[in-house]
Parts: structure tokens; C-alpha cells; sequence
């Protein structure tokens, strides 16, 4: 495949952890800034993982430089700088407030802080971003429930959708199941972490909690009876190939389930997960499957076009996006 093509494709990234994205010279520089002890080697994980609670001690050299509002502001705003040189036309960027409170923020302070970032690289960059919390399967119901009243109450600009992440392997989704519950009737979308850590009945119980997406997913290769309910209920999977081997969601190239998904019609997009622990871009990611998996240009292109009408867009910048799409191939 044309790397010169993946590079100039206006893409779209669904899946982009806040945390596990912000560039490393950023995080050095907050770190510089504020006499804080950074190991950068420690934040970015290895090729493979024991599996994905080893993946994610990346995390405890990352969180602490992220308790203050400014450095939440200018990691979030270094994010969105770095996904638009890369031509992210439209990204999601998710993450947890409830991990950045170790120094007395609130979780508006946190959310708001955040907001201020998009808000400010959105105005100096082509791009456009929304955002989702996550909430932390280890945390209590109790925790978790505070985000949903507190995006209730304050309206937070950019907030289009909750999530709940972590361990998976020793949280199911039955531990976050009333808080989904909660941000789904206060009218937020659901893209829910599930089938991470090969438990294909944890991305069906997702799909009960009202999950329109699914955060990997790729458990489901292996249950017939649960990929098929996702391609008859349309629900997409949010793909983050580089990751999920590097977790061992799934242990090879050889065994990687993209072209069977896209064979039995699921509906998939490609994301990043963690664009620093896991020194990835979208580029990379079409460039490896394209190695790795036989990922065709026709292919790509469908799966740009799955992405847009799976966000969380609304219908002005889902058609704006389709537009940049439609003549950046037509040009090619």
C-alpha cells in the first residue's frame, strides 16, 4: 500500500485514549516544568505484554504528571496538535477524570480542563474533536455514577459519550452495568470496552447495557452465535490492532480476525488505543494490517467511510467529513 495515500487520508480515530496519547516530548515537558520525575521508557510498552493489566502499568508513569488543570490543558491540546498533523479529520479522545482528582480537582475542574484543550486546538488546527469518559471499572459504582450527574449538570462542551475501561479480565461489565445504565438515559451514547480479554459473552452483555460501539471486540471471532447478533444489530467494533497484540488479545498477525470480520460483515473501524504506550498512528495501523493482514486500498477506504457514520458526530460534521473523504479519492 501507498504510504504516501495513508498519509494524506483524512482519517477518522474513534478509539484515542487521552492518557496513553499525549506526544512523549509533552509529558517531559510537564514533567521539566514541574520538577516531576519522568521515566519515558516506562511509558511506552513492549511489542508484546503478559497481557493487559501489564500493558496498562504503562499508565503509572503517565497519571501523575496529569493532576493539574494546566497540564491536563496542554496534554489534551499536544494531543489534538499531533493527531492533526497526522490528517485526523475528526477524533473522539476518551479518558477518566476520576484518575486525575490525586491533587484535589474536581471532576468539573478535570472534564473542564480538558474541554479547554480541544477548545483551543480545535481553533488553531483542521480538525474537529468530541469527547468521551470513561469510567474505571476498579473505581466504585458510587464513582462512576458522580460522572454521569456531573456531565448532567454542567453540560460540558465536546461530551458526546461514556465508556468504561480497565481491567477486564477481573471486571465485567455486570460492575459498571448501572452506571452505563444512568449515562444512557441521560441521553449520552455508549462505546463500551469489551471482548478485549477473550470473553466473548462480556461484548453481548455491552450490546444489553445500549453499546452502539464496542471497544475491540475481538473475542467475538471465536463465539459464531455472538458475532452474529453484532452484525444483525449493526453494532460496530472499534478496532485498535497494534494494541491488541501487544495485550495479547490476540497472540499473532497470523491470527489477527480483520478480514474475517469484514468477510462475515461486521462493521469495524481502525483506531489507535494509546498513541505513545503504543508508539502508533492510524498510518502505522493501515500500513501494518496492509503487511500483516492484506488490507486493500478498497478496503481502507470502507473502513474510513464505517468510521464517520459511526462517530458521534452529528449529521453537519458527519457530511463535512464525508465531503473531505469523497475528494480527497476522487482526486487520487
Amino acid at each position: 500500500m501507498d504510504r504516501n495515500w495513508i498519509d494524506n487520508l483524512p482519517k477518522v480515530d474513534l478509539h484515542c485514549h487521552l492518557d496513553g496519547s499525549i506526544p512523549l516530548a509533552t509529558l517531559e515537558a510537564i514533567a521539566e516544568k514541574d520538577s516531576l520525575v519522568f521515566d519515558a521508557n516506562k511509558a511506552v510498552a513492549p511489542d508484546k505484554c503478559t497481557d493487559l493489566a501489564d500493558y496498562l502499568t504503562c499508565f503509572d508513569a503517565i497519571l501523575p504528571l496529569l493532576q493539574t488543570a494546566e497540564n491536563l490543558e496542554l496534554g489534551t491540546y499536544a494531543l489534538v496538535e499531533s493527531l492533526a498533523a497526522e490528517q485526523v479529520q475528526y477524533a473522539e479522545i476518551r479518558f477518566a477524570p476520576l484518575l486525575h482528582r490525586h491533587q484535589g480537582l474536581t471532576i468539573a475542574q478535570v472534564i473542564l480542563a480538558v474541554c479547554q484543550g480541544i477548545s483551543r486546538a480545535r481553533q488553531e488546527f483542521d480538525i474537529q474533536v468530541n469527547l468521551i469518559i470513561s469510567g474505571m471499572r476498579h473505581h466504585s459504582e458510587e464513582q462512576n455514577l458522580s460522572l454521569v450527574q456531573e456531565a448532567i449538570q454542567q453540560s460540558f462542551p465536546y461530551l458526546v459519550a461514556f465508556d468504561a475501561a480497565g481491567d477486564e479480565a477481573s471486571y465485567d461489565n455486570q460492575v459498571v452495568a448501572n452506571y452505563i445504565k444512568a449515562a444512557k438515559e441521560a441521553g449520552f451514547a455508549i462505546s463500551l470496552h469489551s471482548g478485549e480479554c477473550g470473553c466473548a459473552h462480556n461484548v453481548y452483555e455491552a450490546m444489553q447495557l445500549g453499546a452502539s460501539r464496542i471497544g475491540h471486540g475481538v473475542a467475538i471471532a471465536d463465539n459464531p452465535k455472538i458475532l452474529n447478533h453484532v452484525v444483525q444489530e449493526g453494532i460496530v467494533l472499534e478496532l485498535c490492532p497494534i494494541s491488541n497484540l501487544q495485550t495479547n488479545a490476540i497472540p499473532s498477525w497470523s491470527t489477527y480476525p480483520l478480514q474475517f470480520f469484514l468477510d462475515q460483515g461486521v462493521k469495524c473501524t481502525i483506531n489507535t488505543d494509546n498513541r505513545t504506550v503504543s508508539q502508533t498512528t492510524l498510518t502505522r495501523e493501515f500500513l501494518t494490517l496492509s503487511k500483516q493482514c492484506g488490507l486493500t486500498r478498497k478496503q481502507v477506504e470502507k473502513l474510513s467511510y464505517i468510521a464517520i457514520e459511526a462517530s458521534f458526530a452529528d449529521e453537519v460534521t458527519k457530511s463535512h467529513l464525508r465531503d473531505r473523504l469523497d475528494s480527497y479519492l476522487r482526486n487520487e
